[in-house]
């Protein structure tokens, strides 16, 4: 019930669809200019600013219900903002993200969440499902986000059944499996939600170097982090606050 009501609340803030092409955006910069979100009695995010520029690693830090998910999914087009914007500039243009025309934006991002949508499956078809690649590719971007260990432990390896939503598997492996997915055909900008929240210290070094590997490959890269080996890593630290709706208002 209270995932159906999120979801509701995301479709009744997104309606407005525009019409323009996405510029590419490995040649982008992303300004968000004053962005704010009223949801659940307050704003979060609160008059947030930042300049993503291509081929960086941006990380959103901030408090619990601070507005950092929220503030990803404004840069996914999914939640549209109560105030303020997001602009993309290229080549001396600049555009509103809420004029874009989705799919075409979409199709240059990937987001991995805390709790990636696996579709039931094996574990090759899944990172398959990433674009055209050979099997040497899926194991080299596995010894990265070191899924390669977790698929030695699987029974029937590359080909183990997955179950919806990646059942099988525990919250930190399917996480670094679309990570893992996310590495092999790198999208201009990829954004991950905690993704050494369910790690240890070893594993997260792991996913320290599968994000710098992202950068290297050219990606804007955009991390919502507490923990301080993805904030050591960041080109730009961004903090995210909340506001109560009196304290904006005034």
């Amino acid at each position: 019930v209270a995932a159906a009501e999120q979801a509701f609340e995301i479709i009744e803030r997104s309606q407005h669809q525009g019409s323009q092409a996405a510029p590419q955006l490995s040649q982008t910069t992303i300004e968000i200019s004053n962005l704010s979100v009223k949801a659940r009695g307050a704003y979060a995010p609160a008059l947030l600013s930042a300049r993503l520029e291509p081929g960086k690693i941006h990380v959103l830090v901030g408090k619990s219900g601070a507005g950092k998910t929220t503030t990803a999914q404004v840069l996914m087009g999914l939640v549209q903002p109560t105030s303020g914007q997001v602009n993309l500039r290229s080549d001396g243009a600049s555009l509103d993200l809420r004029d874009v025309e989705l799919n075409s934006w979409w199709r240059q991002l990937t987001w991995v969440s805390q709790h990636p949508a696996i579709l039931p499956g094996s574990v090759r078809q899944y990172l398959l499902s990433a674009g055209k690649c050979s099997q040497a590719e899926i194991e080299k971007a596995a010894q990265v986000t070191g899924f390669d260990a977790v698929v030695a432990a699987l029974p029937q390896g590359w080909d183990t059944q997955l179950g919806q939503g990646g059942v099988g598997l525990s919250v930190g492996q399917r996480q670094r499996l679309a990570l893992t997915r996310a590495l092999i055909n790198p999208s201009a900008l990829v954004l991950l939600d905690e993704p050494s929240a369910h790690l240890d210290a070893i594993s997260e070094n792991q996913i320290v170097q599968a994000v710098e590997q992202l950068r290297a490959a050219g990606s804007t890269v955009v991390v919502i982090a507490h923990r301080q080996a993805l904030i050591n890593i960041a080109d730009n630290v961004i903090e995210v606050r909340a506001q109560a709706l009196a304290a904006q208002e005034a």
